[in-house]
C-alpha cells in the first residue's frame, strides 16, 4: 500500500501566493518524471512530466490541499494532506482524506479514500474514456502486514462486468490503458489458478503465473521459438557477477597497454568501450568509442575478450542480446566522509541478428 507520494526532495520553492489580512497562504511546488511507474523527483520543470503543489490549508480545514498537474497545466491529482506530516517545511506528503486523478483528456482516472497515507475502503479506477474499470478493496488491519488490497469488480472494455464482489476474472492493461498485460481468475479478491500475458515489445513473449490465494507458486517466461525460462523479476538488468565496478578492474588488468612513439604506455582513461552481451553471456561486438589508436584498440578488444560472467537483461526471465556502453575510467572520491567508486554505463536491448 502505498504510505507515502513522495520520500526525496529534489526541488522545493516556497512562494506567499495569497494573503489576507489575516492568514497567508504558502505553497511549495515540487516536480517530477514519471520512472517505471513512480514519480521521481527531479530540478526543473523541463525535465518533469508533471508537477505537485503542496498548499497550506485554508481557514476550514487544518489539511494541506494537493494538487497535480501535467506540464501543460491539466490537473492530473487533487487530494488532501495530513497536518502532521508538515508537508510545507519537508515536501513529504501524507494523503488523508479523498483522492482522484485524472488523465490527460481530462476524464476521471481513480477515486480512493486514505487514511493517514494508507488507502482504506473503495478504489475505483477507469478507462481513458470515462467509463469504469476496476474497483479494488481496501481493509486496513492493525499492522501494514493486515493490511488487505482485495480485487473486487472488474469491466471489460465494452461494460461487461466480469468480477463482482471479489469473485470472476480480471484483467490488468499496459500503460497505454490499452492491451491486456495479464489475465486470469479471481476467488474471494484474490488471484487464483494461472494467469496469462503477453507483451510485443522488445518482442513477442508469453508469460503464466501460477496464483494461490493471491500468492506466486511459480512464473515462466517464453520467447518466440516456445523456449520456457524460469523467472523471478519481470525484468532484470544487465550484470556482471559482482558489479560494473570489479568489471572495470578484470578489464584494465587484463588490457596490455601499448607504447606510443615516446615508448610512454597510452592511456585508457578517457576511452569508452561498447560490447554485446549474447543471450548465451559471452561478449561479441566489440567498439572503442572516439579516436582511438588502432594498436591501443586492438589491446582493448583482447582485454575484452578476456572477460566472462555477464548475464544479459532479462525480460520476463526471456534473455535478450544487450549492447554495453562504458568507459575505461571509473569516478571516484570522497562524500560524506565516506570513499566511493561509481561506475556509469549505458544498456540497451538488441534485435536478434
Amino acid at each position: 500500500m502505498l504510505k507515502y507520494f513522495s520520500l526525496s526532495i529534489i526541488c522545493i520553492l516556497f512562494a506567499n501566493i495569497a494573503k489576507s489580512k489575516t492568514k497567508s497562504v504558502d505553497t511549495a511546488i515540487m516536480f517530477f518524471k514519471t520512472i517505471n511507474g513512480y514519480g521521481q523527483s527531479v530540478h526543473t520543470l523541463d525535465s518533469a512530466d508533471y508537477f505537485m503543489l503542496i498548499i497550506s490549508p485554508d481557514s476550514t480545514d487544518d489539511h494541506y490541499n494537493i494538487q497535480g498537474f501535467y506540464k501543460n497545466g491539466k490537473v492530473k491529482f487533487v487530494g488532501k494532506g495530513d497536518p502532521s506530516a508538515n508537508s510545507l517545511r519537508t515536501g513529504r506528503v501524507l494523503f488523508d482524506g479523498d483522492y482522484v486523478s485524472y488523465y490527460p483528456n481530462g476524464k476521471r482516472a481513480s477515486i480512493a479514500h486514505y487514511q493517514k497515507g494508507y488507502k482504506d475502503g473503495l478504489e475505483y479506477f477507469y478507462y481513458a474514456n470515462g467509463q469504469i474499470y476496476s474497483c479494488h478493496k481496501h481493509i486496513l488491519g492493525s499492522s501494514i502486514l493486515r493490511d488487505q488490497a482485495l480485487y473486487w469488480e472488474c469491466y471489460d472494455a465494452s461494460g461487461n462486468q466480469i468480477c463482482n464482489n471479489g469473485d470472476g476474472r480480471w484483467l490488468t492493461y499496459d500503460d497505454s490503458c490499452k492491451n491486456i498485460k495479464l489475465e486470469g481468475q479471481v476467488v474471494k479478491g484474490r488471484m487464483e489458478g494461472e494467469w496469462n500475458g503477453s507483451i510485443s515489445i522488445p518482442a513477442s513473449i508469453k508469460y503464466t503465473y501460477q496464483y494461490k490465494e493471491g500468492n506466486i507458486l511459480s512464473s515462466v517466461g517464453y520467447d518466440q521459438t516456445g523456449k520456457a525460462y524460469p523467472f523471478n523479476n519481470e525484468i532484470e538488468r544487465a550484470t556482471y557477477r559482482s558489479g560494473p565496478i570489479t568489471f572495470l578492474d578484470v578489464l584494465r588488468s587484463n588490457i596490455k597497454l601499448p607504447k606510443d612513439s615516446t615508448g610512454k604506455k597510452m592511456s585508457i582513461d578517457t576511452v569508452h568501450v561498447s560490447f554485446v552481451i549474447e543471450k548465451d553471456g559471452h561478449l561479441d561486438g566489440f567498439n572503442a568509442i572516439g579516436n582511438v589508436a588502432p594498436q591501443l584498440k586492438d589491446a582493448i578488444f583482447a582485454g575484452l575478450a578476456k572477460c566472462h560472467d555477464w548475464n544479459p537483461e532479462r525480460i520476463f526471465g526471456v534473455p535478450f542480446r544487450t549492447q554495453i556502453i562504458l568507459p575505461l575510467n571509473e569516478i571516484s572520491g570522497y562524500t560524506s566522509n565516506s570513499y566511493r567508486k561509481e561506475v556509469f554505463y549505458q544498456e540497451k536491448i538488441l534485435k536478434d541478428n
